[in-house]
């Protein structure tokens, strides 16, 4: 993926050309956004201008479209746009984005993952040489006052009722980059409001159609709890792939037989990591195959393990299981892939909600508020793609990325007058 030297010089060490050039290099991005449908019957602004200020503005961590206003008032983007470009007003944009080619955008975003699977960005595996990816659902917004037929509702103990909206994501874990496969928005007449079962039908449809746009995409999808059902494990089956699930209701069955039965016996391995001086982590691990589900033919692996985490003289005590349809990975691989399903919440979905403003309503349409989420997804992958495939050493030399789109951000005004964007030439 990553530049040549040619290519590196001529970025004189800037992020915003180093990165402009990236995208469109490797990812065609220009090509793509030339080729979205405009679906306005009347426009003096191309649609290729909108979509690039919507996913430049993303990309650099838009928080509001009201800022995205201040910027095209003030001609903070003149300098990236082609010469005369017409610049649209923030209504047009609103009006654009709630109906625009969604269609369009998706095939974007697939493009961008095809091109990472081509490129064997995850050839290495994510963990331990397995490509492992977590599924889980994210509330995007909520309000008391605005709704669409889209909106899912609940109802609180004061009886007023709150709209939101709900998606279920797909995210590699484990090493960097972490790209998000697919999303699937939860819809109030398909999956209705409870969260059980609505995010489960959602969860399956979004995995059965990741299967069929890039088939074996990952080696083990992992799950919190809510995912603790027989129909989940199925599913994940019929697509030649291993489910590990976190397990936290101790009144399953399950449960109660893999704890009875391990009540009698010594742990099957132990190990040590994390040692620097006194500080160090112990892991002890029960495991057994064969545990039948509930309702189900369906025999899956349950593990236990406690870890003693020691810091100093404190000692922290911390019991978990999984249970899981792989019947061959190690145990040591598969407590990785229970703490990195965290990679999930902390890399992904904190990420998104406190840099990338995901919670934020920037449009409520049915149609504009998947638009808005599939233009974030989209620059959330870019510029991990960037950080990671691009720069050299970006973890290793402890850079942040809120730095480097600060740069970016900056360079807006301090980049020549006669630079041309890369989006741009060949459209």
């Amino acid at each position: 993926d990553k530049l040549n030297k040619k290519d590196a010089d001529k970025m004189n060490k800037s992020y915003l050309k180093q990165m402009l050039t990236y995208i469109n290099k490797v990812y065609d991005i220009g090509e793509k956004i030339n080729s979205l449908k405009d679906k306005r019957v009347k426009f003096s602004v191309k649609n290729s201008t909108i979509t690039f200020i919507v996913l430049f503005g993303f990309m650099l961590q838009i928080r509001s479209f009201n800022r995205l206003d201040h910027w095209l008032k003030k001609g903070k983007l003149k300098k990236i746009l082609p010469e005369n470009t017409k610049m649209p007003r923030i209504d047009t944009i609103r009006r654009s984005l709630s109906n625009f080619d969604l269609k369009g955008l998706n095939d974007i975003h697939k493009h961008i993952v095809k091109t990472t699977i081509k490129n064997k960005v995850f050839r290495n595996g994510t963990i331990d040489g397995l490509k492992i990816v977590a599924i889980d659902g994210v509330e995007l917004f909520e309000s008391s006052k605005k709704c669409c037929e889209n909106c899912l509702t609940r109802v609180q103990k004061d009886g007023t009722t709150h709209y939101f909206h709900r998606s279920v994501i797909c995210v590699t874990v484990g090493s960097d980059p972490h790209i998000i496969l697919g999303q699937e928005m939860l819809e109030p007449k398909r999956d209705g409001s409870n969260k059980d079962e609505g995010e489960i039908t959602g969860g399956k449809r979004l995995i059965k159609r990741l299967y069929k746009e890039y088939h074996h995409y990952a080696d083990i999808i992992v799950a919190d709890a809510l995912y603790c059902k027989a129909t989940w494990l199925k599913e994940v089956i019929s697509l030649g792939m291993d489910a590990v699930v976190r397990v936290k209701d101790e009144r399953l069955n399950i449960v109660k037989d893999a704890l009875a039965l391990f009540k009698c016996r010594e742990a099957d391995k132990e190990w040590i990591i994390n040692q620097k001086g006194r500080n160090y982590t112990k892991i002890k691990a029960w495991d057994e195959d064969n545990f039948e589900m509930s309702d189900s033919d369906i025999k899956v692996r349950f593990i236990k393990f406690i870890e003693k985490i020691h810091i100093g003289d404190k000692v922290e005590v911390k019991e978990g299981w999984i249970i899981t349809t792989d019947k061959f990975t190690s145990v040591e691989t598969l407590w990785k892939i229970m703490h990195k399903r965290w990679d999930i919440e902390n890399n992904a979905f904190h990420q998104l909600k406190t840099e990338w403003h995901l919670d934020h309503c920037f449009l409520h349409s049915p149609a504009g508020v998947e638009t808005v989420l599939m233009f974030i997804i989209i620059a959330f992958n870019l510029m991990q793609l960037y950080f990671f495939r691009c720069i050299r050493g970006f973890r290793k030399k402890g850079m942040l990325q809120i730095d480097i789109i600060e740069d970016i951000r900056d360079e807006r005004f301090t980049i020549e007058e006669n630079w041309k964007n890369p989006l741009f030439i060949n459209t």
